[in-house]
């Protein structure tokens, strides 16, 4: 019925140009050329009422419904391009039998409508692959599996892919023909794509290991990074430091070298403290009444704590209360191990290691607490006799006084 319906009114056409005084070959050119024109416009009006459709009438539906998925596909333009796909559509049906005399034009214009039709699929699968990895990112998992990486290789794959197809319709072979051809180029595909596949071998490792999550706090020295994972892609992974600088690294750089994930930290329950401090092994002696009385006063001890003379050293109280005053701390974790041990003597001293798991984990607040605990700790050294050990400096042996012979 088009073809019988696009004749006709060439036909017509061109009978009311030669009853306008034009000759017949002239008519002829210009009824041909006017179809043309008008399949033109009418290809692009099908295409604008397409649009108009899916912006007023789709976009509702879309905005009314619960799920997420069609949001995306939605914002990502994938109906949009779909749309493209029309005008292509009209001009595939209805050119050839308006210019059925132009085999060579016909011939010209079809390719170049393959084309577009190539061009506007690929468009809409790398729209539909951005939807993918949005609606993905809308998961609980996503952060623990990213697909970023996936998503670029299937980009890489389409445009590889879609590049062959066009160019096996301008050259007019098979897309196989060219495949043969490029396995002997495999060598400088390889060459050209070499970052792009160490980077998706390393997102698979890193994936399936769980070796790296967006959010994780990783340390990597010889990269200069410590900081956040932002961002896991195909060829870079994009870390936010401490001082809102940002790192980005090659992902396969995270399988060859070593770098060290804080992310156990947390799901150990906290951020570890092991810190000692070193006591005077010269200060160390047996509890005695006076510094029991001094100790009750101030509360150090328990008031009805009986110690009995040669039994009890004051750096075996401090330990009991140093314990108990780590156990009274909020912030650390009571169902993980909270220790205060000694350590074997050294010749500068005798270690006191205080152990436990801090449960906030940023490390502003992790280093104030250690800073906290450890001034009270040096605070309260005195109070049961006890000294830190500490190197002799030039101004403790000018202060020494000078035996005499």
């Amino acid at each position: 019925m088009q073809t019988v319906s696009t004749q006709t009114l060439n036909t017509g056409f061109k009978a009311t140009l030669v009853d306008w005084g034009f000759s017949g070959t002239f008519a002829g050119y210009l009824a041909d050329f006017s179809s043309l024109i008008l399949i033109l416009i009418s290809s692009i009006i099908v295409y604008y009422i397409a649009k108009f459709i899916i912006n007023k009438f789709l976009k509702r539906l879309v905005e009314r419904s619960v799920s997420k998925w069609d949001d995306h596909l939605y914002e990502q333009k994938v109906f949009t391009r779909l749309a493209l796909l029309l005008p292509a559509l009209v001009l595939n049906v209805s050119l050839a039998p308006s210019i059925s005399k132009y085999p060579e034009a016909i011939k010209y214009i079809e390719l170049g409508v393959h084309l577009y039709m190539t061009w506007v699929v690929l468009m809409v699968i790398v729209s539909f692959l951005n939807a993918v990895y949005h609606i993905y990112g809308d998961l609980d998992m996503s952060n623990a599996k990213p697909i970023k990486g996936y998503v670029q290789i299937g980009k890489i794959v389409t445009w590889v892919v879609g590049g062959i197809a066009m160019i096996s319709v301008l050259i007019g072979q098979s897309p196989l023909t060219l495949l043969a051809g490029l396995g002997a180029m495999s060598a400088v595909i390889m060459l050209i794509f070499k970052d792009s596949l160490l980077g998706f071998v390393a997102g698979v490792q890193l994936s399936n290991n769980k070796m790296l999550h967006i959010g994780d706090w990783i340390t990597m020295p010889k990269n200069n990074t410590d900081g956040t994972v932002i961002d896991v892609s195909l060829v870079t992974v994009k870390v936010r430091n401490f001082d809102n600088s940002v790192s980005c690294i090659p992902t396969y750089t995270l399988i060859s070298d070593s770098f060290q994930n804080w992310r156990s930290m947390g799901e150990a329950g906290g951020r570890r403290m092991k810190r000692s401090i070193l006591i005077d092994l010269g200060s160390i002696r047996f509890t005695d009444q006076l510094i029991l009385e001094n100790l009750k006063e101030k509360k150090y001890i328990d008031k009805d704590r009986t110690v009995e003379p040669g039994t009890t050293t004051n750096l075996g109280l401090f330990r009991e209360y140093l314990l108990g005053y780590l156990r009274s701390i909020p912030y650390l974790n009571k169902d993980a191990s909270i220790m205060v041990r000694l350590l074997q003597p050294t010749e500068n001293g005798l270690p006191i290691e205080m152990y436990g798991y801090y449960t906030p984990t940023d490390l502003a607040g992790f280093e104030d607490f250690q800073a906290s605990l450890f001034e009270h700790i040096l605070a309260g050294l005195p109070e049961f006799g006890l000294k830190a050990f500490q190197r002799p400096s030039g101004r403790d042996v000018q202060m020494s006084p000078v035996v005499s012979e």
